[in-house]
């Protein structure tokens, strides 16, 4: 009898996983938080001693989607750490609880249960897995993206629909402007629900504090599912050096500079606070657009993009350039950011690059928890390039664009005749006129509102303009 009980004890110390694993990373995954059940996306625990973990963000109580979290010891399924497993049912936790935590092995037959919070808001996890005991609390109330977000279509002229959502300032005041960020998402996020993405990054706007130190409008366009941003579809790779240098602007990026231009119109915006950021197929986006359009940005916030390097050019100087790239990143090649970041050194722009040691793909959980991130892009301001409205080959000619009234005047001290032609910022030409004088004055009511692009031509010279509707 002795012998049976020695040999218990030794099965239970050494064979059983609590007492015979220990822990080097763990991870939270789930729809209650930001992650979603993608376990590559599943978010770093924080290692506060051998046998202690902890996480601190938002999780959502169960709205009818099933949401409901769970810790990983690795971004996969093949150990998970969850509630009870001996029969089907989720646990639901309240603040300040704690709760045994089991070991879900994915080919053990097991119940898949996962934990529930009993309310949203913002909520510290602790671990320890000595004790296998689970301590949840609520620190903070939250605001859910999906919620304050409002969800709007854009009507392009030429190009069709764009879902996108908006955050305004919590407050509008009269008579005050105010910056306009543009958030390009990764290519997990395409798709027609309008939803999916806000999965990564709208909760940093979200916040009730970073709402009240940095009222904006924020704006986050969803990239339909078979379109890729700065491509009109998914590249065969992410090397930035396999890229094309000069290619047709895509139909998604046509469509988000028509949104941006319908933005500028108003009055509440600031022309001179214009940010873009994005993540992954967003950054790469980023870059893109920053370089079809460098007179419209303050700053650009690539992280982990790419884009090849010979398209950063002069006129990409002016704008301010913060690059992110995690050196473990086995998605996108950390050599994009770094090869990008020297040719903007090069042309002697003003850049940053932050390459975060051992990070993943997945490098913007720790970038968007930085405390500068947000201070860093909205003290940025656009730089002057000393540039005009119209651009020409001669300055010799007094020439004048306006329109007033959705009526297009344009007059020269040249006698020779002019034509104009009329195009969409993404280029397609919807107005011309032609005139035997040196003035045209055209009806522009056929046009929607927007901003335009005028070509005036007049002999073999040619002007470039821009029109607001």
């Amino acid at each position: 009898m002795k012998k049976v009980s020695l040999l218990s004890i030794f099965i239970f110390l050494v064979l059983d996983p609590i007492f015979a694993v220990t822990y080097d990373n763990l991870y939270v995954v789930g729809n209650a938080c930001s992650a979603g059940w993608n376990p590559d996306g599943a978010l770093v625990m924080v290692q506060e001693s051998e046998n202690t973990f902890t996480w601190s963000g938002p999780l959502k109580k169960d709205n009818g989607n099933q949401e409901r979290f769970k810790l990983l010891t690795a971004r996969s399924w093949t150990t998970s750490l969850t509630c009870n497993l001996e029969k089907a049912g989720h646990q639901i936790i309240t603040s300040g609880g704690e709760y045994d935590l089991y070991i879900k092995l994915e080919t053990d037959g097991k119940p898949d249960n996962a934990f529930q919070v009993a309310e949203t808001g913002i909520y510290t996890i602790e671990v320890n897995t000595s004790s296998m005991k689970m301590k949840c609390t609520k620190i903070a109330d939250y605001e859910d993206p999906n919620l304050v977000f409002t969800k709007e279509t854009f009507h392009s002229t030429s190009e069709g629909l764009l879902n996108y959502r908006k955050l305004e300032p919590p407050t509008i005041e009269k008579g005050k402007q105010y910056p306009l960020v543009i958030f390009l998402h990764g290519a997990g996020e395409r798709g027609s629900d309008n939803e999916s993405q806000l999965r990564y990054g709208s909760e940093m706007f979200t916040n009730p504090q970073n709402r009240k130190d940095y009222p904006a409008f924020v704006l986050f366009p969803q990239c339909p599912p078979s379109n890729f941003w700065p491509f009109e579809s998914q590249p065969a790779s992410y090397d930035a050096t396999t890229f094309p240098i000069d290619y047709p602007t895509s139909t998604p990026t046509k469509l988000v500079k028509e949104l941006i231009d319908s933005y500028l119109q108003m009055e509440e915006i600031d022309k001179d606070r214009i940010y873009i950021l994005g993540i992954s197929m967003g950054g790469m986006g980023t870059f893109d657009i920053a370089c079809r359009y460098p007179e419209t940005f303050a700053a650009a916030i690539p992280i982990c993009g790419g884009v090849n390097v010979e398209r950063l050019d002069n006129k990409v100087k002016n704008i301010y350039w913060r690059l992110f790239h995690g050196d473990a990143d086995g998605v996108v090649p950390v050599n994009n950011s770094r090869q990008a970041y020297q040719k903007l050194t090069n042309i002697k722009a003003d850049a940053e690059y932050i390459e975060v040691p051992g990070a993943s793909h997945f490098v913007w959980d720790e970038v968007f928890k930085r405390e500068d991130f947000l201070s860093w892009i909205f003290a940025k301001k656009r730089q002057s390039t000393g540039g005009s409205d119209i651009e020409t080959s001669k300055t010799d000619t007094s020439l004048r664009c306006y329109c007033y009234k959705q009526m297009l005047y344009i007059d020269t001290n040249d006698q020779t005749p002019l034509k104009a032609n009329v195009y969409t910022t993404s280029g397609a030409l919807v107005h011309s006129s032609c005139y035997n004088s040196s003035s045209i004055v055209s009806p522009l009511t056929s046009l929607k509102p927007g901003i335009y692009i005028i070509e005036i031509l007049q002999g073999e010279k040619r002007y470039h303009s821009k029109i607001s509707l």
